[in-house]
């Protein structure tokens, strides 16, 4: 079994198999968890608080999940199936659980408030038969950047998406009644107050990337997101079939059936394309990403209200490997000129809750497929450390994944850097201080302050030890011309047998000759 990271984490782990209310409980340290195939519902706290939880296997034939079931589980669960025959999902049953996209099948007919509450997950997508989009479905779960509703939807209740800062992929149908605050803007307004009071314009201005969901900076007011989004796919029938291509068969058939629709080249409320949506989505079909590519090939280049790239969600949302390549094959052939914000690219994914290994695999393309494009790290660096400075409320797993994201981001920012100095134990010293930085419990500007500072030491180090290499080398060739150029107690002279040598390259035999090489590489290391 492997974990997120690619790393196999305990595969030998015991498997544990749960028989029912009368078997014998889960110990507090189970890793890998099996449902017995005679459970039909999983009861209440079954399984709470089971903080090393990774692998879940349910059966078929379970029909009902108690009320925290899986709650607390420090966000530990990889790897989870759903089943067929699942139908009712009760309250806060995966609240702080599941680090893993889950495939919710068409036949569940009821989820409870907050189910998935402080997940990490990239895409979401409601079961066609739910009505009522229960509280704090969503709430927390910062990394997820597409929900997917059916348009039979006629109740989003109170906080159904709180503190989903990177929620942009959404539509609202347009009969739905709302509860008082889906995203709890005026709670959040309260503490933004708060916490900016005093604070410098720098300051403020990070809170709000940080802390303002990308809807809000989009739109303002809750008021206006939900109007904006109830009115989303007006008049825009391709952006339309795309969003809701899971609900529906044959939208493949329709975008190729007749003439071109010319609304799949337009922009909706958000400044997607057809292209970005289908980016976003829980579902990436490679002959549908070929088929909008084909005929609406300005999607590719278009940028959303953020400014954003359908290739930034295909990375996003861990698109497969053939879709990213069709796209940036496709880049390459028809606008192979085109600049990319890469700059704006990592800094969206650095600041929300994506998954370290995602950020790697964007550095990875850039660095493979346009290795000359500007990358601004310096930027990049100062604003991570302030975003970290930000408080938001992270814990356990959750709190560790921030700390490790910071980590390799400030390695990547400064790995110029550290190549560039010249002794494996100063590269070592960088390295060590970037590994071990406590980011989330110390101010990270503090930290970025110390890292350069001593960058600065070791440059300044370098300077003298250029000034006493060169000392040292003319120091050491002059004793050798010397040594050559002296009678010898025989009465032979070194210089006179190469009479026919003439003084240069006498002189530059003895500059190869007079040890400074190996003096400078291994005896000025040691003495620094």
């Amino acid at each position: 079994m492997m974990s997120t990271d690619g790393i196999y984490e305990n595969p030998n782990a015991d498997v544990f198999v749960y028989r029912g209310e009368g078997g014998v409980q889960a110990p507090r340290d189970v890793v890998r968890l099996r449902v017995d195939p005679s459970v039909t519902s999983i009861p209440d706290q079954a399984f709470f608080y089971r903080k090393k939880l990774i692998e879940v296997e349910l059966c078929e034939g379970l029909i009902f999940i108690g009320r925290q079931a899986f709650d607390e589980c420090d966000v530990s669960i990889r790897m989870i199936n759903i089943p067929t025959t699942l139908r009712w999902i009760d309250d806060f049953a995966f609240y702080r659980s599941l680090r893993t996209s889950i495939r919710l099948h068409d036949d569940i007919e009821s989820i409870g408030e907050g189910a998935f509450g402080y997940c990490i997950f990239t895409n979401f997508r409601v079961p066609s038969l739910i009505t009522v989009i229960p509280a704090s479905l969503l709430q927390g779960c910062n990394s997820v950047i597409s929900v997917e509703l059916p348009e039979i939807v006629t109740e989003i209740e109170n906080g159904a998406f709180e503190y989903c800062y990177s929620l942009r992929n959404v539509a609202f149908p347009p009969d739905a009644v709302f509860g008082n605050s889906i995203f709890m803007h005026e709670k959040w307004q309260q503490e933004q107050n708060q916490q900016l009071e005093g604070k410098s314009d720098e300051f403020q201005r990070s809170y709000k990337k940080c802390k303002w969901t990308d809807l809000q900076e989009l739109f303002g007011s809750e008021e206006r997101i939900v109007r904006e989004l109830r009115h989303r796919f007006d008049e825009l029938p391709v952006h339309s079939w795309v969003y809701y291509q899971s609900y529906h068969e044959g939208v493949l058939q329709r975008l190729l059936a007749g003439r071109l629709d010319p609304t799949g080249n337009q922009q909706d409320c958000l400044g997607m394309t057809p292209l970005h949506i289908l980016a976003c989505s829980s579902v990436h079909d490679l002959e549908m990403y070929r088929v909008i590519v084909e005929r609406y090939p300005t999607n590719l280049i278009t940028e959303d209200g953020w400014g954003a790239l359908p290739l930034l969600y295909a990375l996003w949302g861990a698109a497969s490997t053939e879709i990213i390549q069709l796209l940036l094959d496709s880049y390459q052939s028809l606008y192979p000129d085109h600049i990319f914000n890469w700059t704006m690219m990592v800094e969206t994914l650095g600041r929300r809750d994506t998954p370290k290994e995602r950020i790697e695999n964007l550095l990875c393309v850039k660095q493979i497929h346009f290795p000359e494009q500007p990358l601004d790290w310096e930027y990049l660096l100062v604003e991570f450390a302030l975003s970290s400075d930000i408080p938001c409320y992270r814990y356990g797993a959750l709190f560790r994944d921030f700390r490790e994201r910071m980590q390799f981001l400030f390695m990547c920012g400064m790995s110029e850097h550290v190549r560039a100095l010249p002794f494996t134990f100063w590269r070592d010293h960088i390295t060590s201080m970037i590994q071990t930085a406590n980011f989330g419990n110390r101010e990270s500007q503090d930290i970025l302050g110390e890292i350069r500072e001593k960058l600065a030491y070791f440059q300044a180090e370098l300077s003298r030890l250029e000034e006493a290499t060169t000392i040292l080398e003319l120091t050491l060739w002059t004793m050798k011309v010397n040594e050559k150029s002296h009678p010898k107690e025989d009465g032979t002279n070194c210089h006179q047998k190469k009479m026919k040598t003439d003084e240069s390259s006498f002189r530059s035999q003895c500059r190869v000759t007079c040890g400074a090489d190996v003096v400078i590489q291994h005896v000025l290391p040691f003495l620094l």
